[in-house]
């Protein structure tokens, strides 16, 4: 079984082809606001380089935020573009939990949000396992880590495909056209027209 697990909803994007429990290929790069342009071609020579073909992915898995509300949308475009052509199964999962699956041990994942607020979200990770110990919420981070250890602050790593998959983090899209990213707040614009 050929699974695809993508996020782009951070500075970084990932990418990693799984076969099982497998992990046969993966990136984790930076990009500088071009995921857009780098992740479609990155995934071809992934697959090129496993003789894998898009019509032989039987799952895909993608973050679905909080993060960039550009980057968000790229991901979850694309996978429900392949849970269409495909007709396989889509999943999504949160991208702060996919940053937690990067360290193993407790941790408090982040992605700044502008105006000293955070995408915050608390996770233990040990022997394989990934626990969420409360949901994805913007926070001011001065007043959310007053009484909290900053050293279990994490903004990025290398994530574990694996133990994301196999935790309870992941939601399979019954109907994918309804798969949508997850903003958790509004967008400039947005805050602007509302006079915010």
């Amino acid at each position: 079984m050929y699974r695809l697990v993508l996020d782009t909803a951070t500075d970084y994007y990932y990418l990693a082809l799984i076969n099982d429990n497998e992990i046969l290929d993966e990136a984790y790069e930076k990009g500088s606001s071009n995921h857009s342009e780098t992740l479609m071609p990155r995934l071809e020579e992934m697959l090129k380089e496993n003789k894998v073909s898009l019509k032989d992915v039987d799952e895909v898995y993608t973050g679905i935020g909080p993060g960039s509300y550009t980057g968000e949308r790229i991901a979850v475009v694309i996978a429900k573009m392949l849970g269409i052509m495909n007709k396989c199964k889509v999943y999504s999962f949160s991208t702060l939990s996919l940053i937690a699956s990067s360290i193993a041990s407790e941790s408090f994942p982040l992605i700044d949000c502008r105006r000293g607020n955070a995408y915050i979200s608390h996770f233990t990770y040990s022997n394989g396992v990934l626990t969420r110990l409360m949901e994805d919420e913007v926070l001011s981070v001065d007043e959310f880590f007053k009484d909290k250890d900053k050293t279990l602050i994490i903004t990025s790593g290398k994530p574990d495909p694996i133990a994301l998959i196999n935790s309870k983090e992941v939601k399979e899209e019954k109907d994918v056209n309804k798969l949508t990213p997850n903003y958790l707040q509004l967008v400039e614009a947005e805050r602007k027209r509302r006079g915010l």
